[in-house]
């Protein structure tokens, strides 16, 4: 597939209109745009998936734990949408996301059904990049569907069906409404907000005092009310020192004076 293709695809073009402007979940079922190799590396996940969750479920006494089913996998991300990156020789690879719908909410929890899966995964040779799995019942996916939240009307849209059983189709997204899209927004703005003050002051006391003058800065930034992104939590705290003091030295005379 040229990139043509791939751009045209992502873009909706060669879908019918009324897919386009309904927005109507449109998933595929077929991979045949990846390369072979990455084709039979996602066969492998899948079946390790399947067969891992087989043998949780098969050890459990509780009737609903031994029925318990995957009803769905489906492939999303940059492998769906076909804008993936495969440079290991530039130490980049694009991951695999994969989302897997199960039948019982309890089946979502990673300890129990999904860390041994994961972990085989992690360490099997076959299977040469990174791979996300995100577990949630049918019925949280059609609700965050009906509710037009924009992370599953895009898997809604892009995502392809590597499994599923018969009667689990996921529902027609509807439109997000400028009052629901401002209250969404708020909601991750004041849970971010929350972590990031919890994290400054998490790093105040593992930082050594030497260290602390240069987090001062970052106050500036919490009265200013703008938010750390969230990639800085998986760096050291004296990097974030260094990040909010820079970033502050770059406001305007009147923001550091706030």
């Amino acid at each position: 597939m040229t990139r043509d293709h791939r751009r045209a695809r992502r873009c909706g073009q060669g879908l019918p209109t009324s897919w386009r402007t309904a927005r109507i979940p449109f998933v595929r079922s077929d991979i045949d745009h990846l390369p072979l190799v990455q084709q039979s590396e996602l066969d492998r996940v899948k079946q390790t998936l399947m067969g891992e969750f087989a043998d949780a479920i098969a050890r459990a006494n509780q009737p609903w734990k031994k029925n318990g089913k995957i009803l769905k996998i489906i492939l999303f991300g940059s492998y769906a949408r076909t804008d993936w990156v495969d440079e290991p020789e530039n130490g980049y690879q694009s991951d695999f996301d994969l989302l897997v719908i199960v039948s019982h909410p309890d089946l979502t929890d990673v300890a129990d059904y999904w860390y041994v899966a994961e972990d085989k995964i992690l360490h099997d040779s076959a299977i040469a990049r990174p791979v996300n799995i995100i577990v949630h019942t049918l019925d949280e996916v059609n609700q965050a569907l009906s509710r037009g939240e924009y992370f599953w009307t895009d898997i809604a849209r892009d995502g392809i069906v590597l499994y599923e059983l018969p009667g689990s189709a996921l529902a027609m997204p509807k439109p997000l409404t400028a009052a629901d899209a401002y209250e969404m927004a708020s909601a991750y703005f004041h849970d971010w907000l929350a972590k990031v003050d919890s994290g400054i002051k998490l790093a105040s006391f593992a930082i050594p005092k030497k260290a602390k003058a240069k987090m001062q800065p970052s106050f500036c930034i919490r009265r200013r009310n703008v938010p750390i992104s969230a990639s800085y939590w998986s760096v050291p705290s004296i990097f974030l020192a260094r990040t909010t003091s820079s970033f502050c030295a770059r406001l305007p005379r009147t923001a550091n004076r706030a």
